[in-house]
């Protein structure tokens, strides 16, 4: 299965570590935070990378090549830094004629037991999600059974422990069906989530609960939080 891979950001709350490097280069346990993505869905048995990258994308592009531990890598640019939803779009010529895909944030890493289960999921759009004690700092996630009921972005008044999005999804070609139709977000971006609530208006997606620890990595507090 096919890997799309989100790298294309900054990290502004990663300064000044991204001053001269994408988020997705910064180094953790002695490699790129990418690096150990990379291995995580190599173990899961991921057979293809699309890798979208932006913001110094000379770095990652240099760094990988065109193949990681005989997987083949392909890159896409996102020209402009237009949101989530926009950077998957960059993909679409290269998963488009996927019967589904994986797609994963650069700065997350989840188990490799964990990406498995999502290979093997029947339903055609997943979403990950996992337990957050700090919930408001996320997409916080409702559902009743496996089926997704809403999603808030970084609610305020978000009960805590609550289960957020975790940045890793199982996507059929619908999704580029719907981002063209998205509007701009009040950080005139478009977004991802976005793209997820049409998804549940349509009933058609579902949720993955995580059963093992996923390393998100926001910002620079969190790379001692899981030890550098």
């Amino acid at each position: 299965m096919l890997a799309v891979i989100l790298a294309g950001g900054k990290g502004i709350r990663m300064m000044p570590l991204t001053k001269d490097k994408p988020k997705a280069m910064i180094a953790f346990k002695g490699k790129p935070i990418l690096e150990h993505l990379l291995d995580a869905l190599v173990f899961a048995g991921i057979n293809s990378f699309v890798i979208v990258v932006g913001y110094k994308k000379e770095k990652i592009i240099g760094y990988f090549g065109n193949k990681y531990k005989g997987i083949p890598i392909r890159y896409v640019a996102q020209k402009k830094p237009l949101g989530t939803a926009h950077a998957l779009l960059q993909a679409k010529k290269l998963a488009e004629d996927k019967e589904n895909f994986i797609v994963c944030n650069a700065d997350v890493i989840p188990s490799v037991n964990d990406i498995k289960r999502m290979l093997i999921a029947k339903s055609k759009n997943i979403l990950a999600i996992r337990q957050e004690d700090h919930p408001e700092n996320f997409g916080v996630v409702s559902f009743n059974g496996n089926k997704v009921v809403s999603i808030a972005e970084k609610p305020k008044e978000a009960k805590s422990p609550s289960y957020v999005n975790v940045g890793l999804y199982k996507f059929s070609p619908e999704i580029f069906e719907i981002i063209p139709k998205l509007k701009k977000s009040r950080r005139n971006e478009y977004e991802l989530t976005d793209a997820l609530k049409e998804l549940i208006a349509r009933k058609k997606l579902k949720c993955l609960k995580m059963k093992n620890r996923v390393i998100d990595i926001s910002k620079i507090e969190d790379l001692n939080k899981w030890g550098v």
